[in-house]
């Protein structure tokens, strides 16, 4: 039989930020060609999954498919690069359990919403700050802010710091769009390395002091914590900080942008949202299952298997494709159309089994206070010019959004 292939829209950087998802192609895949070689000239080959039950199955056997090996498609230059940074993303068992249950206590449901009231004040106070002005970059002055003064907030990182997170993440998750170049001729892998170095050198300055002189913050758990008695390997340490940073405002900024991009183009449900705030919990949900921020990951079986008659080597590459596990057919009723007040609405953005997200309750939390005060407030929001997309088939971002906006 020969192996069903995949165009490669479905990876390319530059289709991402000139057409949004490839749903399209995605939704033939899962018709026809549900497991799809894909070889790109420029990025490591890869087999597409594209159904949600079989990213769902495949999530949940970490013992035969590891993150280890390849966390993201890159380019085959730049596939070292992710063995710089070891993360929960890039972990398998028995380590991923052993640092996951580090910070799991303090990203508890039960835990984090008792901080809601005050998650509900910093997205009145962001949108007090904007409240006069009439156009804006909506990514740049809302979606962006919360996470960012959220995050800084829970690992006692100063506020006033948190345009250099912006630009760190910007430069790290966009390393190959053009935009976040600091000096022509730097290339994507020499942008990525500055900014995690950088990133690693500004918290190493953390945890020294964390280890003096201890702190009720994210940075003291991780800089004070112990494995078999010995403090977490620098490697490790660094990496988790820089995932809190980078993961902590990524996701949420993308999931705001996209949700008010959703809201301005469907008005019948902001009308219906607005009028309705008790389905604001429904909305989040719908959102998150519509962007899809992160686009895929990838798994790599240790041995030899077979998934729709697709035979698999040990070693070779799947890349799971979450916006498309949002929209199968066999799992969401009419699942191109954007609904607030959807049922049934199993969404996987945040991932699914032993890594789902980890800050998966922090980000609905976000998405929850910055929506209520929005939809409470405002009065007109309309697009000015089209959304100018990330370069990128890992992370589906919006870079700018340029609205009018009136708030009471």
């Amino acid at each position: 039989m020969q192996t069903p292939t995949a165009p490669i829209e479905i990876i390319d950087p530059d289709y991402y930020q000139q057409n949004g998802y490839p749903h399209e192609f995605w939704a033939e895949l899962r018709r026809d060609r549900p497991i799809a070689y894909c070889k790109h000239p420029k990025l490591v080959p890869f087999y597409a999954v594209t159904r949600y039950e079989d990213i769902v199955n495949i999530s949940k056997q970490p013992g035969v498919f590891e993150n280890a090996p390849l966390l993201s498609v890159q380019p085959e230059a730049e596939e070292d690069l992710i063995t710089r940074v070891r993360t929960l993303l890039n972990m398998d068992p028995p380590d991923h359990r052993t640092y996951r249950q580090l910070m799991s206590r303090y990203f508890t449901k039960r835990r984090l919403n008792e901080d809601q009231h005050r998650l509900d004040q910093v997205a009145e106070d962001l949108l007090d700050s904007v409240a006069d002005e009439a156009e804006m970059d909506f990514v740049t002055r809302v979606s962006a802010i919360l996470p960012l003064a959220v995050i800084a907030e829970l690992m006692g990182l100063p506020q006033e710091d948190r345009d250099q997170f912006f630009r760190w993440t910007n430069e790290i998750v966009g390393a190959n769009d053009p935009e976040f170049r600091r000096e022509d001729g730097t290339t994507g892998r020499e942008l990525a390395q500055r900014a995690i170095e950088e990133v690693f050198a500004y918290c190493t300055d953390f945890v020294e002091d964390r280890r003096k002189h201890p702190r009720d913050d994210l940075t003291t758990v991780l800089a004070t914590a112990k494995i078999e008695g010995e403090y977490l390997p620098p490697l490790e340490l660094l990496s988790y900080l820089f995932l809190l940073i980078a993961a902590g405002n990524e996701t949420t900024r993308n999931a705001t942008s996209g949700g008010v991009l959703a809201l301005m183009e469907h008005r019948d449900q902001l009308e219906l949202v607005q009028k309705h705030p008790e389905l604001l919990d429904s909305l989040v949900e719908e959102m998150v299952r519509w962007t899809s921020p992160v686009i895929h990951f990838c798994r790599t079986p240790n041995r030899d298997v077979t998934l729709h008659d697709v035979s698999i080597k040990a070693g070779e590459h799947l890349t799971l494709f979450y916006p498309s596990a949002n929209r199968d057919e066999t799992v969401f009723s009419e699942p191109m159309r954007f609904d607030v007040q959807r049922d049934k609405n199993p969404q996987i953005g945040f991932g699914i089994g032993e890594h789902l997200c980890l800050g998966a309750h922090l980000a609905r939390n976000e998405l929850r206070a910055i929506f209520k005060a929005l939809l409470a407030r405002l009065r007109e929001i309309e697009l000015i010019e089209p959304p100018e997309r990330l370069r990128s088939g890992f992370i589906g971002g919006v870079k700018h959004l340029q609205v009018r906006l009136r708030l009471v």
